[in-house]
Formats: C-alpha cells, sequence, structure tokens
C-alpha cells in the first residue's frame, strides 16, 4: 500500500510539473515577462525630490539642455520635467555634429510589443538573444544610469546628444559606468535574464523626457534601421494601447485583436503588401573585416556621399562589424 501511494505522488508530481512546463512554454512564446509596470514605477518616483547631480558637461549642447533640467542616475522616469503631451509639435534631428550613427541593440526575434499588458503598461518591446550576447548601445550619448533595478534587472538607460533617452533591461551583466560617453555600437552590456524575465531577451525602451514611446515609431525592426532621420514629438507619441504607433491608429488599423501579430509585431493583410514592398525596395549591407565606405561605394555603384546620407552618418563614422548599412 505504501508503495502504491508513492507511485501516485510520484505521479500525481510528474503532472504537475509538465502542466508547469507547458504554462512556462507557452508563456514564453505568446509573452516573456520584462520589465516593470509603467503607471506603478511613475507613481512610486513621482513622489521622490529630484535628482542633485549635475548634468555631464558634454550634454551641454541645445539639441538636449532644452528638453532636460536633471541628471538623476538612480532612477528610470524621474524627472523635474514635464513631458510634453500637449502643445505644438517638437521635431528631433536624429542625427547631429554629437550624435552621428544608429546602430540597432540586438538583431533578433521580437518577441512582445509595447503597450498594455491587460492591467499592466510594458514600456518597451521585448528581443530574443542568447545568454552573453552583445547588447550595443543604439545612439550615442552619456550613460545616466547603470545599476540593477527592480523588475528590470541589471540596467542601463543613455542619455543620446539627439534629445532621446533609451533604456535596456534583464542585462547579465554592465560593461558601462555612469556618466561615461559611447558611441552608437558601443557594447553597454551583456544579454540575460535579470530581474523579472522568464527567458533571455532584452528589454528596450526609447523615452523623451522620461515618458515611453513604442520604439516601432522610431525603428524599422524588420530592417534593423530608423525609418526617418527626424522624429517627431506630439501629443499622439504617447498612446499606452497594445503595439500604438499613431499613423496606424489614425486609420483604425491596429487593436488588440485582428489586427497586431503580437509575435512579430506587423500589422494586417491590408497594410502588409506595402510594408513588404518598401522593405524589398531597400538593400543592406553587414559589415565585415577590411569594410570601408570607399570600399562599398565601389562594390554597389554608389557614393559615399549617398551611403553618409541615407544613413545619417558621416564620412569619417567608424564602420562596427556586425552592423547593417544600407546601401540602396
Amino acid at each position: 500500500m505504501g508503495l502504491q501511494n508513492k507511485t501516485i505522488t510520484l505521479f500525481i508530481s510528474l503532472v504537475f510539473s509538465i502542466c508547469g512546463s507547458m504554462a512556462v512554454a507557452q508563456q514564453l512564446v505568446s509573452e516573456p515577462a520584462g520589465g516593470m509596470d509603467e503607471n506603478e514605477l511613475e507613481a512610486s518616483e513621482i513622489m521622490l525630490p529630484a535628482s542633485n547631480s549635475p548634468i555631464p558637461s558634454i550634454l551641454d549642447i541645445p539639441s538636449v539642455n532644452k528638453y532636460y533640467a536633471s541628471w538623476d542616475t538612480l532612477c528610470v522616469r524621474r524627472y523635474s520635467e514635464i513631458a510634453p503631451t500637449t502643445g505644438d509639435p517638437i521635431n528631433l534631428p536624429l542625427f547631429n555634429d554629437y550624435s552621428t550613427g544608429f546602430v540597432m541593440p540586438v538583431e533578433g526575434t521580437f518577441l512582445s510589443p509595447f503597450g498594455s499588458r491587460g492591467r499592466r503598461v510594458h514600456a518597451g518591446v521585448d528581443i530574443k538573444l542568447d545568454l552573453g550576447d552583445p547588447v550595443r548601445v543604439a545612439f550615442d550619448g552619456v550613460v545616466r544610469m547603470a545599476r540593477k533595478y527592480a523588475g528590470y534587472g541589471n540596467c542601463v538607460v543613455v542619455r543620446h546628444y539627439n534629445g532621446l533617452e533609451t533604456l535596456y533591461g534583464h542585462l547579465s551583466k554592465i560593461k558601462v559606468k555612469v556618466n561615461q560617453q559611447v558611441t552608437a555600437g558601443d557594447i553597454i552590456g551583456l544579454g540575460g535574464h535579470t530581474g523579472h524575465a522568464t527567458c533571455n531577451h532584452l528589454h528596450f525602451e526609447t523615452r523623451f523626457q522620461g515618458k515611453a514611446f513604442n520604439p516601432k515609431q522610431l525603428i524599422d525592426f524588420n530592417t534593423y534601421s530608423l525609418i526617418s532621420d527626424t522624429f517627431t514629438v506630439t501629443r499622439s507619441t504617447y498612446g499606452l494601447s497594445r503595439d500604438y504607433v499613431p499613423s496606424l491608429a489614425s486609420v483604425n488599423l491596429v487593436d488588440d485583436n485582428s489586427n497586431v501579430s503580437e509575435d512579430k509585431g506587423t500589422v494586417n493583410s491590408k497594410s502588409k503588401g506595402k510594408s513588404s514592398k518598401s522593405s524589398k525596395s531597400k538593400k543592406y549591407h553587414t559589415i565585415k573585416n577590411g569594410d570601408t565606405l570607399s570600399a562599398l561605394s565601389r562594390k554597389y555603384g554608389i557614393t559615399v556621399k549617398q551611403i553618409c546620407s541615407i544613413n545619417g552618418i558621416k564620412p569619417s563614422k567608424k564602420l562596427q562589424l556586425g552592423t547593417k548599412i544600407r546601401i540602396k
């Protein structure tokens, strides 16, 4: 009888183990946990006093200092500024004399979109990577925060010379320090699943004056390139519905049920053809050893000036191995 009870107990344990594994597997496929709830963090941090840390002198440039009056090295969202949710549009040139390039932080499978998760708000996007994969900074800038931070785990926040900020969460290791200058493509950490994460992935956020917006308004995740060399901030930039993009919301293409693929973040068939056609008209080259702008110019029959223009870079830009550069 004792042996029979043990057998039954083992069987029940096995069933629960299998069911638990299936539940976790389903969660990883449909919605990997990551980041922290936007509303909860905003409510908790807004009560804290403004940071007394001085803004680094390198950020004393018009494209940055007219939008920020504080430099907090401890919190993600704590600012003395009020985000511009009303008023005239703000045009942010993504490239200037200080911010000269863009590099996709991780070129991996798109796991989870920005926006509402039931009652919670997912303030960024999740991108698959392997443990220890390098995570690169998107634009030139200065590290504002580099520390373990609640649900984000090991987290880095960078303020860029174009006025934006980006956040990189769940890192297994941080490779930069606060107030360190970084160039687009520099490795700022290694991939992992620290904090509230159920698998190895990068939680990536884009922000302006502390307020998050869908990175898809800025980046084409199919080509790993910027959609435009200028980003316009308006009242409609900050919608929090699932996979919110103003241009799509305005024509009712985005909803939580049928028009958006949660795994790939693509719009429905009505706009898929147009997107596919647009992607096919562009051509990219992955940087390898020995590649230079002059060499690419000769190889693809395009001038160095044209390459620089369509990528928003300078002729002196150092090409990072493994990154993509648009040549058409």
